[in-house]
């Protein structure tokens, strides 16, 4: 069931499981297009409100849903992701709700960053269900330049080293394993670094379990790619990226036959450093299918 909170324009969607998916909509509930929004790793559907407000000033007919993955954001238990397919599952019946509620909207599936990977594995999913419209990417983290790569695998085993010689035993729940990123790997903007720093529903440390689902999805959406059909996939990269290896995601994305890719200047932070330029080109793309 999907509820409004207090909170303004913040919805909710209760999963079969009783977890609670929080989301943020932006434009009217009956708009002829949805675009739904998966944030990254460590960020949340408040880090995509500049995209949100952007496609409602446009006013074309476009609305904007940013949603919390499980274990980030507004959501319980943040730092934990206790399985990937369950993450994954969330955002498929979230999606399937949302048509159910209103069969002529088209649905566009999109996803930043690492969000663009669980987003792949959900269309994947939902591709004989006539749910969705097209595939959406931002800066898609299917594949991390060496330095990032390497920050993340030593900070993962630094922190399971320290546990195992200690001798300690973690509760599952439990967010120990620092998430290696700083803001000035999202963008070099003054506004926004402050904006990041003092970000309190941002992703700091991560259980064990998230990583492995992390994991798990990041491996699943480069097979899942090739069965999401003849979806439209629609990417956008930063030409400055920090964190993206473009070449070699630009690459992996050409397999398949529906594929248009645009670069903005700017880093990782695409949403926060060029939002006007990615806002139209959104709308554009969403134009664009509906011939």
């Amino acid at each position: 069931m999907i509820t409004q909170t207090t909170l303004e324009g913040v919805h909710t969607f209760e999963q079969p499981d009783g977890d609670v998916t929080h989301y943020r909509r932006w434009g009217s509930e009956t708009a002829a297009d949805l675009v739904v929004m998966l944030h990254g790793g460590m960020s949340h559907a408040g880090w995509q409100a500049p995209l949100g407000a952007g496609l409602a000033r446009l006013g074309h007919d476009v609305a904007f849903l940013a949603v919390d993955l499980r274990g980030s954001g507004l959501n319980a238990l943040r730092g934990h992701i206790p399985d990937g397919d369950l993450a994954v599952r969330d955002i498929e019946l979230l999606l399937g709700s949302l048509k159910e509620a209103r069969p002529a909207t088209r649905l566009h599936l999109a996803g930043w960053c690492f969000g663009a990977q669980v987003a792949t594995v959900a269309a994947a999913g939902l591709a004989d269900r006539d749910v969705l419209a097209s595939l959406l990417m931002v800066c898609p983290g299917f594949f991390f330049n060496d330095r990032y790569s390497d920050v993340l695998d030593r900070s993962i085993d630094a922190a399971l080293d320290v546990v195992e010689e200690l001798g300690i035993t973690v509760e599952a729940t439990r967010p120990f394993i620092r998430v290696p990123l700083r803001p000035s790997d999202f963008t070099d903007r003054a506004e926004w670094l402050a904006a990041i720093e003092d970000d309190k529903l941002k992703l700091s440390h991560v259980t064990a379990g998230t990583i492995d689902a992390w994991e798990a999805i990041a491996v699943k959406s480069e097979t899942e790619y090739g069965r999401i059909g003849r979806l439209p996939v629609r990417a956008v990269f930063g030409t400055r990226d920090k964190l993206v290896d473009n070449g070699r995601v630009r690459d992996f994305l050409r397999s398949h036959p529906d594929l248009q890719t645009r670069d903005l200047d700017a880093g990782h932070a695409v949403h926060f450093e060029e939002t006007e330029a990615l806002t139209r080109l959104v709308a554009g793309f969403v134009a664009e299918l509906k011939r």
